[in-house]
């Protein structure tokens, strides 16, 4: 099992993955988890879980080739949460964002993203001005030193890397007053060819939708971050993802999270 997100986001993928385990025990049996102690980048990752040694299970943001090279849960395993980036900027230019009411307003400012992010694609097909590199911590770096205006992160990164940086770049702010809608959902990801794992995670998670603890595991790890960023009051900036598999369930309401 990898993850690359914070802290706050795997406890909440380890409690699903747990108890959609569990949840499956009756039909497949007892199971084992193990934590990688790995820690890679997302290239470097893929192909280990293709090997299916040391890696054999990942929650990641969905993208043409995982889907195509590995085996997708198509259930959102935040609800859609991750597709909502709020971003992390210099907090004495709060007024230049607070007048953004469009898109096309937007695009009069640089957006910083890594090289193999699935997002990068997505600003970059929705006509937004990219300044790219290859580490997280090199990015806040560049927004520091002003090589771009805005940091799109999902929710819980933003807060917990502005925490975790402010003391570094005393200006980090998280910025107020809009989000971006990046479709693209995260998923587990099965590696090694795995099948059955597959199914008995499927079959996992289904009944967790159906005896409503899918919704509960969401609502505990993150109603307190909902209400922190004031998601509900921010405008809300659509961007299309043209790679986005048709197989994506976005008819299924049970899957998504929508700020109301």
């Amino acid at each position: 099992m990898n993850s690359s997100k914070s802290h706050f986001n795997n406890s909440h993928v380890m409690r699903l993955l747990n108890a959609a385990l569990e949840a499956s025990s009756n039909r497949y049996g007892a199971y084992e988890l193990k934590i990688s102690p790995l820690h890679m980048e997302r290239e470097r990752l893929l192909q280990e879980m293709l090997k299916g040694g040391n890696v054999n299970l990942s929650g990641q943001v969905t993208s043409t080739e995982w889907e195509n090279k590995l085996i997708p849960i198509r259930i959102p395993l935040d609800k859609g949460m991750s597709c909502y980036r709020i971003s992390l900027i210099d907090g004495r230019k709060q007024n230049l964002f607070s007048a953004v009411r469009t898109l096309d307003d937007l695009k009069q400012y640089s957006v910083g993203a890594g090289r193999q992010w699935s997002s990068t694609s997505i600003y970059r097909h929705a006509g937004l001005p990219l300044v790219e590199t290859n580490s997280t911590l090199g990015l806040h770096h560049m927004l520091a030193a002003g090589r771009f205006q805005y940091f799109p992160r999902a929710v819980d990164e933003a807060i917990y890397e502005q925490a975790a940086y402010v003391q570094e770049f005393p200006a980090l702010t998280v910025e107020r007053s809009f989000a971006l809608y990046i479709p693209a959902p995260r998923y587990f990801f099965i590696g090694g060819q795995q099948q059955r794992l597959a199914q008995r995670l499927e079959y996992g998670l289904q009944r967790l939708i159906a005896d409503g603890r899918y919704d509960q595991l969401f609502h505990q790890f993150y109603d307190g971050l909902i209400e922190q960023s004031g998601l509900r009051k921010r405008r809300i900036f659509r961007l299309a993802n043209p790679a986005l598999s048709p197989l994506t369930p976005l008819d299924n309401k049970a899957y998504w999270y929508v700020p109301d």
